[in-house]
């Protein structure tokens, strides 16, 4: 393994791969601050640059934009009280409250210095745990990936707040999945004699339209600028923690790093998730919970560590079984695809190359994302004061560019204009996108593998049941979906008694 590595070394330090893993970063960094933007936007708009890269380069520039994206969120958070992603909801609570006091600076260090933390932990754990993993989904058949695929889509679905509106999209991408040409029996499906569907609805433009466009619709609806530029104007003092500093946050930020791997390895979660739970476990252990809530360094260092920490866990899925641990991760995952490396426990056999420089590459990207940090807290202010006027119509010719470039086909920018309608009808009603991408993805998998196993056992459905892997993560897509139930019936049943209260 450690030659391995090292060869993963040296090509991520070839110049070109690392100008483009800092270029990602940064890019990552920026993106994430901007709020309404998110790291899967990123990945999106850079898909196009991907396409004529080497595999191996074009993804340790798409982690560096994961990364760097996470900590970006807490920019915005903390200079103007709007979380730049979802996973830097925590990083509000105390954050903008330390902004207010005049400590900005120090605010975005400590955020900076977790984040780099956070993401550090969760590469060590990618490289150790991630191999191991694979080994045992070699043993994997039929039956058993059609039951991850299974757990891959209840899983993303049923972390939604709304379970039936999450399922409804799920369900929404398996239908999209099965336009174009059967596999097995090779017969046209739902083509309506339309050619250009017989080839199915190609990935890129159907991302492009439900992150990207859609996004661009939902601001051109509300017609403003962004609110509270104001408060990310004034002046960022010192940025990088003293030593009594680092002292008070560095058992909160170790915390919500192993709290953020632990949830970023479970298929559908992410950063929104992980960042809450590291902020109340932190809370419990500080000697000085009272100060959560008013400008508490903890209170900052534990959710951002967290949801850092979800970038190598997530991808430790993604790699090893190819379900997506989050949102971005469930983009990653069509960009793989894209550029024709199918992620699962083969690409450890077949291209490990790509593996460990994605392992050596992952590990630079932290302390390229920390000075980028740094450097950036210095300049963020005038990053959020970016027009939207300015902004958007910039990236929705990006968007019309990328989907255009998929195949030159101006078929394909028609798709993603009428994806991104759905996707902004969907955001409007409150349907999620990611449980349509991630049925796009999964569908013709779970498809394919449905049919093997059936093949393979003479039409035998026990199969799904009598095989112990398959068998698991049947009875698992099952309790997931049960208790998604259960917690909304119970959030619904509080709401209610705190209106009637």
């Amino acid at each position: 393994m450690l030659p391995e590595f090292l060869n993963g070394l040296v090509n991520v330090f070839q110049p070109m791969t690392f100008l483009l893993m800092v270029f990602g970063t940064v890019v990552g960094v920026v993106i994430g601050a901007l709020p309404g933007l998110s790291g899967s936007t990123g990945i999106i708009l850079l898909l196009p640059l991907v396409y004529q890269l080497d595999a191996g380069t074009a993804l340790v520039m798409l982690c560096g934009l994961f990364c760097g994206s996470m900590y970006g969120g807490s920019i915005a958070a903390i200079l103007l009280n709007t979380p730049g992603t979802p996973s830097a909801a925590a990083t509000v609570l105390d954050g903008y409250q330390m902004c207010k006091q005049g400590n900005a600076g120090k605010a975005l260090g400590i955020s900076a210095t977790s984040s780099f933390l956070g993401g550090l932990i969760s590469s060590i754990c990618l490289i150790l745990i991630a191999p191991q993993l694979a080994k045992v989904a070699l043993s994997f058949h039929a039956a058993d990936y059609f039951a991850l695929s299974l757990f891959g889509l209840t899983i993303m679905a049923s972390t939604d707040q709304n379970i039936v509106k999450g399922l409804i999209s799920g369900v929404l991408g398996l239908l999209i999945s099965t336009v174009g040409i059967d596999a097995v029996a090779g017969l046209d499906r739902f083509t309506f004699g339309n050619y250009q569907l017989m080839r199915g609805f190609q990935l890129l433009p159907v991302l492009i339209g439900v992150f990207a466009l859609s996004e661009f619709l939902i601001i051109v609806q509300k017609g403003g600028e962004r609110e509270g530029t104001e408060q990310a104007q004034q002046k960022v003092g010192r940025v990088i923690p003293t030593w009594l500093d680092l002292k008070g946050f560095a058992l909160a930020a170790i915390v919500g790093a192993v709290i953020g791997v632990f949830i970023g390895i479970i298929p559908g979660t992410g950063g929104s998730i992980s960042c809450f739970l590291a902020y109340n476990v932190a809370k419990k252990m500080s000697k000085h919970p009272e100060k959560f809530g008013h400008g508490s360094p903890e209170g900052i260092a534990a959710p951002e560590a967290s949801n850092n920490g979800t970038t190598g866990g997530a991808l430790i899925p993604m790699l090893t079984l190819g379900v997506p641990g989050d949102v971005v991760t469930s983009v990653m995952l069509g960009a793989l695809i894209l550029i024709g490396v199918r992620p699962g426990p083969m690409l450890f056999v077949e291209s490990p190359d790509i593996i460990y420089m994605i392992f050596a590459g992952m590990l630079i990207v932290q302390f390229i994302m920390l000075l980028a940090g740094y450097g950036c807290a210095k300049i963020s202010p005038s990053i959020l004061k970016i027009p939207q006027t300015l902004l958007m119509p910039i990236i929705a010719v990006l968007c019309i560019v990328g989907a255009y470039s998929n195949a030159n086909n101006m078929f394909d920018v028609l798709i993603a204009i009428v994806f991104g309608l759905i996707g902004f009808g969907m955001k409007k009603f409150g349907y999620p996108g990611a449980p349509l991408v991630l049925g796009l993805i999964l569908g013709p998998i779970a498809e394919e593998n449905l049919n093997r196993a059936l093949v393979i056992s003479n039409n035998d459905w026990s199969v799904f049941v009598t095989r112990p892997i398959s068998c698991i993560f049947l009875l698992i897509s099952a309790a997931s979906i049960v208790y998604a139930i259960y917690t909304n019936i119970r959030d619904g049943r509080k709401e209610l008694a705190e209106k009637k209260a």
